[in-house]
This record gives C-alpha cells, sequence and structure tokens, in this order.
C-alpha cells in the first residue's frame, strides 16, 4: 500500500487544523435557527388555523344572535298576549250574563202572571279581580238594576211571584214597588191586580270562568 506523505511544512501544518469550538458554534448557532424557523412555521401555521377557527365561530355566534333577536320578538308577543288573555279573562268573569237572568226569569214566572214591561241596566264589566276582593258588599254597590211592571188576578199571585223571584242566584233585593191597579189595558171585569217591583243584579260567575276559547295554537315557520 503507498505510503501517504504530508508536504506541507511543519509550521503550517496548524494553520490547516480544525477549530472544532468555532465548528460547534456554528453547528448550534443554524440549530438554533432552524429550530426557530420551524417553531415560527408550526406556531404560524397554529396562527392561522386558530384565526380560520375564530372566524367560523364567530360567522356561527352571529346566526344564533340573529336567531335570537328574532326569538325576543316572539317573547314580547307571548307576554303581550298573556297580559291581554288576564285582562280579558277578568272581563269576561266579571260580566253579568243578562240572558241567563232572562233566561231564569222565563222559568220561575207563574202561568198567569204577564210583564207589561221589563227593564234591565248592566253597567261595565267589573275585572274579576276587583270582583272577588269586594264580594262582601257587590250585591249592595251594584248598579245592575232590574225593574218590571205586570198584572196578575190575586194578590197570591203577585206573592208567589216575590217568592220564586228569590230563587234567581243573580236577583238581590227584591222589593214589591206597588201593587192594585192593573196597568196598562185589561178586562176589567176579571179583577186584574197590577203591580211593580225593582230588584238589583249583580254577577254570579266564577273569578276563574274559563273563556269560550280554551287554546289559540300557533304555527310559525322555522320555529
Amino acid at each position: 500500500m503507498p505510503r501517504r506523505i504530508n508536504l506541507v511544512p511543519r509550521g503550517e501544518r496548524a494553520r490547516t487544523s480544525t477549530n472544532v469550538g468555532m465548528l460547534a458554534v456554528v453547528t448550534g448557532a443554524i440549530v438554533v435557527l432552524f429550530a426557530l424557523g420551524l417553531g415560527y412555521y408550526l406556531f404560524s401555521n397554529s396562527l392561522n388555523d386558530r384565526k380560520s377557527e375564530l372566524e367560523v365561530l364567530q360567522s356561527e355566534r352571529a346566526v344564533l344572535e340573529a336567531k335570537v333577536m328574532a326569538l325576543q320578538a316572539y317573547e314580547r308577543l307571548a307576554v303581550d298576549r298573556a297580559a291581554a288573555e288576564t285582562v280579558v279573562q277578568g272581563i269576561y268573569a266579571g260580566r253579568t250574563v243578562v240572558a241567563d237572568i232572562l233566561d231564569d226569569l222565563s222559568l220561575v214566572v207563574p202561568e198567569n202572571v204577564w210583564f207589561v214591561s221589563l227593564n234591565l241596566t248592566a253597567s261595565d264589566p267589573m275585572l274579576a279581580g276587583a270582583a272577588a276582593a269586594a264580594a262582601s258588599d257587590a250585591v249592595a254597590s251594584s248598579d245592575n238594576k232590574m225593574s218590571l211592571e205586570g198584572n196578575t188576578y190575586s194578590f197570591e199571585d203577585v206573592a208567589q211571584l216575590l217568592v220564586r223571584l228569590q230563587l234567581i242566584p243573580a236577583l238581590a233585593d227584591i222589593d214589591l214597588a206597588s201593587a192594585g191597579e192593573p196597568i196598562g189595558a185589561v178586562d176589567e171585569t176579571k179583577g186584574v191586580k197590577g203591580f211593580s217591583l225593582a230588584a238589583s243584579v249583580h254577577n254570579t260567575q266564577l273569578p276563574d270562568a274559563p273563556l269560550p276559547m280554551s287554546q289559540v295554537e300557533l304555527e310559525v315557520e322555522g320555529l
């Protein structure tokens, strides 16, 4: 095997030796720079991904906020509807049912009694809550009145009519104003007796009397 001969003078040989320390420093710097570049690249990609996710979340949030705003309008509508139902319920339960009073009256009037005139006045309905609070003196303070005039053939018939009127729950303070002379044109040969009476009228419905329409369903598209 041939022998290798170093032709560089001995004094010059030290100059061609490898500087290990400097090489280590340069290598370390390159590794650090590479690590920094790689880290920057990775974090930059991660940041871009997070920004994309943030944009998606912001978009979804905007859609949800728009839906919430739309639902709030229906929530206010539901509150207004409930308040209106409460008022209507109170008015409905506090009204005086004139038709029922007249129906009851037709059932208790004796066959040999006929009316010449009948007047029934009813004031505006009182809310059910107010009516319940004033239940103890509702009859005395009521502005609803009934007055009637009629004829029959005896005072016993008049007394029977007064007794039967007591059976009508909506009537109170029944007062016989007069009885005697016939009212209007009658056959004088039949001994007709006339009478006139008055009574207070009050509401007999329960405060929670249900409305005729018990439920209303609203179908809203998209909800």
